[in-house]
């Protein structure tokens, strides 16, 4: 498999192909779905993570969701994943950036494996979305200690083994 971030080598792209999202939804669900499938394998619960993101924010109500998500899949097909998150950030208002992050890190946390891959990429969003370091950093460890607070309750509220 050719690397993910060797967007060079790729020879099966059609010349005239390129990939714009048509908004700020789309350039979501196109950052999101690139962190998450950077390493060809998108869990159960990384979808499911990702839906209830979807679900939860009123950015998407009255969007259609599936037609946005058909694009980006097959855009990630053809482009990889770090093509995808630069044809995208500039759709992402300087407000949400931290909140798409915060999401994003979520999502790659959520299936509990976090590969070199996903977290190269991570480093690489933080940077493509124009967010100080220390934010990022800040951001990141949030997550971390929600995560941990979850798994210590149990998720569900029963203990786990």
């Amino acid at each position: 498999m050719e690397g993910v971030f060797n967007t060079t080598g790729r020879t099966n792209i059609p010349d005239s192909y390129t990939y714009t999202p048509q908004n700020e939804q789309e350039a979501w669900i196109a950052i999101m779905h690139a962190c998450m499938a950077v390493d060809d394998d998108v869990a159960d619960e990384e979808l499911d993570e990702m839906a209830q993101t979807l679900a939860d924010r009123p950015l998407f109500e009255g969007h259609d969701i599936m037609a946005y998500s058909r694009n980006v899949f097959y855009a990630h097909v053809q482009l990889g994943s770090k093509i995808l998150i630069d044809n995208s950030v500039e759709l992402i208002s300087e407000e949400n950036r931290p909140n798409l992050f915060a999401h994003t890190i979520q999502l790659v946390l959520s299936d509990s494996v976090v590969t070199e891959k996903e977290e190269e990429l991570i480093h690489y969003l933080h940077s493509a979305l124009d967010m100080d370091e220390r934010e990022a950093q800040a951001i990141v460890r949030d997550i971390l200690v929600l995560n941990q607070d979850k798994k210590h309750r149990g998720g569900s509220g029963e203990e786990e083994d």
